[in-house]
């Protein structure tokens, strides 16, 4: 509704740093143009003085908003789309094309390494080992002496749905490891650590053992996006990596 104020209002307002962006009413506006006439008539001199003048303001339509001014359709924004839903032909669980690392470097004859690293959907569209948790990543298998290994392959493992990993991913799993014959299997990651080895103990109860994945020999630790949220198991993942260089080593 538009508001009929007067310069005082106006000027308490603006005290008040309430800032008020409608223009005068046409009452207001009539006024202040009387109050201006008025004073310039008092400082003519008597030969030029005009003859009094009868004011005479503007009659202002009284009624409700709507019949002042012409009804404008206030645009609404669009409702939100729900996503549709899959009925269960999206898979919960999906492994990223395995992409080889150190290649220049490799070791003939030494350990084989396949690195299941747990990613979210969103990095995949990012190049390998890119970024902050990419460079914490390099630098853990570094650590581990993978430049110099016989083999390297990554291979991002995405959890789309909390549930367990369908048929499809563990067929498409096996096909990985016998394709890499890999001597040591590094799964970076709780869930992805909970999901390859079928358990719901937690990664501190996973950690320290082998274990065995689709026939290879498997070692479980902390990807390196949680390290960089908490710094201080970075040295329980180092006792990991220890874990797999020495079954490595004993090749």
């Amino acid at each position: 509704m538009s508001l009929d104020l007067d310069k005082r209002q106006r000027a308490m307002l603006a005290e008040m740093g309430v800032q008020v962006w409608l223009p005068e009413t046409p009452v207001a506006q009539a006024l202040a143009a009387l109050q201006a006439a008025v004073v310039d008539a008092e400082n003519l001199p008597e030969s030029k003085a005009l003859p009094a003048l009868t004011p005479v303001v503007p009659a202002v339509p009284v009624g409700p908003v709507a019949a002042m001014r012409p009804t404008v359709p206030v645009p609404q924004a669009p409702l939100p789309i729900a996503p549709a839903r899959s009925h269960g032909t999206a898979p919960f669980w999906s492994l990223g094309e395995a992409q080889p690392l150190y290649a220049e470097t490799a070791a003939p004859g030494a350990a084989r390494w396949l690195v299941l690293a747990e990613t979210p959907a969103a990095a995949l569209m990012t190049p390998v080992l890119h970024g902050d948790v990419g460079k914490l990543l390099d630098n853990m298998l570094r650590a581990a002496r993978l430049p110099v290994a016989g083999a390297v392959l990554l291979a991002a493992v995405v959890r789309h749905a909390a549930a367990p990993p369908g048929e499809a991913f563990s067929v498409a799993l096996a096909d990985l490891i016998d394709q890499a014959r890999p001597d040591i299997v590094l799964v970076m990651g709780r869930m992805a650590s909970q999901a390859l080895l079928g358990s719901t103990e937690p990664l501190g109860r996973l950690r320290g053992q082998v274990h065995t994945v689709h026939g290879a020999r498997a070692v479980v630790t902390y990807d390196a996006a949680y390290l960089l949220r908490a710094p201080a198991d970075k040295a329980k993942a180092w006792d990991d990596l220890r874990l797999a260089m020495g079954l490595a080593a004993a090749l």
